[in-house]
């Protein structure tokens, strides 16, 4: 893929995406072009660059178009929480009352379009088209902000990881489906800052992954993956991404589910 090439990361709400497209929605090289010609091709060599801070004005909307980035907020305590990574394909930006929300910084080498905001909104007014596709995007993004909510208060520090694991496994960039090799674009202290934990946390975390046969530590930084197996002990109930769907096999009918929890009864409740 060019360093230039515009994409929109995304899955349809209402209908599934076509296999020769996912993970990024269909734009058309008309809209394409008119996004290169009203955009500003950036590009961060040095990781660790930051792209934008938060509370600073919010004057542009990026696109990531190569590389990685990750945005954080920093807390009073002096502690960092990192609140996403972005891949190819995603939408960095997000404000709040004319300010940025959280801050931005480059993970690897990045290349961005980045639009003036006034800009951007009159062109989305005048094509609705694109305007649908950055739309999608948003709740496309909405409902990963959803599942993390959910992994990070209901389960443990070894599933988030795991299923941290898949997720980054969708970016062809990264992973090798062949071999099954995914080599990340981020440190442990990065991992725990995003997931919860501690760099010594992920460091453990991986140990056990290991021992259960479901990784295996090529390098610091390379692990060669079981996809299926660390869905299964992720369990969300929740499709894997497309990306990773596409080279899991498929799983037996006929499996018997998983008990509810029962009911407890009103004296249970007042107790």
């Amino acid at each position: 893929m060019a360093p230039d090439e515009i994409r929109i990361r995304a899955d349809p709400i209402w209908q599934p995406a076509r296999r020769e497209e996912a993970p990024f929605l269909p734009l058309s090289a008309d809209a394409r072009a008119d996004l290169r010609r009203i955009g500003e091709a950036i590009e961060f060599k040095t990781p660790g660059t930051e792209i934008y801070r938060a509370d600073e004005a919010a004057a542009y909307l990026y696109l990531l178009t190569e590389g990685v980035a990750q945005s954080y907020r920093a807390l009073p305590s002096g502690e960092r929480q990192i609140v996403a990574f972005f891949w190819p394909g995603d939408i960095l930006g997000l404000a709040e009352g004319g300010l940025y929300v959280n801050s931005c910084t480059a993970l690897t080498p990045c290349h961005v379009y980045r639009f003036a905001t006034d800009t951007l909104t009159a062109f989305l007014a005048a094509h609705p088209d694109v305007s649908a596709s950055f739309y999608v995007k948003a709740v496309h993004d909405l409902r990963n902000a959803q599942r993390q909510l959910i992994m990070m208060g209901r389960l443990s520090v070894l599933r988030r990881l795991a299923a941290f694991l898949i997720d980054c496994a969708a970016h062809e960039a990264f992973y090798d489906a062949r071999g099954r090799t995914l080599t990340l674009p981020m440190t442990r202290y990065d991992i725990g800052d995003y997931i919860g934990t501690s760099a010594e946390g992920v460091t453990r975390g991986l140990g056990r992954l290991e021992a259960m046969g479901l990784v295996r530590r090529v390098s610091p930084r390379t692990l060669e993956l079981k996809p299926t197996e660390l869905a299964t002990l992720v369990d969300l109930a929740d499709p894997p991404p497309s990306g990773v769907a596409r080279m899991m096999p498929a799983q037996p009918r006929g499996r018997a589910s998983k008990r509810r929890p029962r009911a407890r009864s009103a004296t249970q409740r007042r107790s």
